[in-house]
């Protein structure tokens, strides 16, 4: 008799699934929304309220977990960058080969037209004296 008459103290929590504000039994185990009647863990229910409304007063020291999620996304674009980073590379030595590969090709063309100038002057002028 005396369990009965003692009352659920109710705390906030949020639904899982529509993000309504409610009041759970924190004793239980689940519980159902009563706006969107899904079925929640009533202790996740009440950490998403409690994260929503808490406030940071003071903070020294922050840890961040690097695992799971969190982790893989960074291993993820760590990789993209390495790969635009050696893509970048890679362009630039071609642009670098491209540009060696013109002025070769240029100054032995200018090599060979500066010679048959000269041979042509030389014919042209030293016929002539």
């Amino acid at each position: 008799m005396e369990n009965q008459n003692k009352k659920i103290q109710l705390v906030p929590a949020i639904c899982t699934q529509c993000g309504a504000q409610l009041e759970v039994d924190p004793k239980a185990e689940a519980a159902v929304c009563k706006y969107c009647k899904t079925p929640f863990i009533v202790e996740k229910a009440i950490n998403n309220y409690t994260v929503q409304h808490a406030t940071i007063e003071h903070a020294d020291n922050v840890t961040v977990d690097m695992s799971g999620t969190v982790k893989e996304t960074l291993d993820f674009v760590g990789k993209q960058m390495d790969e635009s980073r050696k893509t970048r590379r890679e362009n630039r030595n071609i642009n670098a080969e491209n540009e060696r590969l013109f002025i070769t090709t240029f100054f032995k063309y200018f090599f060979i037209f500066a010679t048959v100038i000269t041979i042509l002057w030389l014919l042209i002028f030293g016929i002539s004296q």
